[in-house]
């Protein structure tokens, strides 16, 4: 699936709301839906048809982003019980297994996918 930010947010996307400089979350959008955090209440109606990387507004001033799902940002906002791989580290790992277009790999764990995720894309 090729990643379009030129897309606009469609009922049913998984997305990421960018809401400070340390708080992401992934959040499926569903039109009924409202995301509350201490700032605001979002409805998740006036998301639909915006592009991405749009600023909302909430109902009492405060605003978040909204952001495509890519990599990266999926490893930041998983939660982190167990010990997940970053984007350097599975890289690495990548290099050194000599892993190129084509190859079979196998990967097994309790783990978030991180890696997994990383190799199938």
């Amino acid at each position: 699936m090729k990643i379009s930010f030129n897309r606009c947010i469609r009922d049913g996307d998984l997305i990421i709301v960018y809401e400070r400089h340390d708080t992401m979350k992934a959040v499926k959008v569903c039109e009924n839906s409202v995301l509350q955090n201490r700032f605001c209440v979002f409805k998740h109606s006036d998301w639909i048809r915006k592009p991405f990387g749009s600023i909302i507004f909430g109902n009492r001033g405060g605003f978040i982003y909204l952001l495509a799902l890519t990599l990266e940002f999926w490893t930041l906002v998983l939660s982190h019980m167990t010990q997940i791989l970053y984007i350097a580290d599975i890289s690495f790992v990548i290099m050194y297994l000599e892993v190129v277009p084509g190859c079979l790999v196998l990967e097994s764990g309790t783990g978030s996918g991180s890696s997994g995720t990383c190799v199938y894309l």
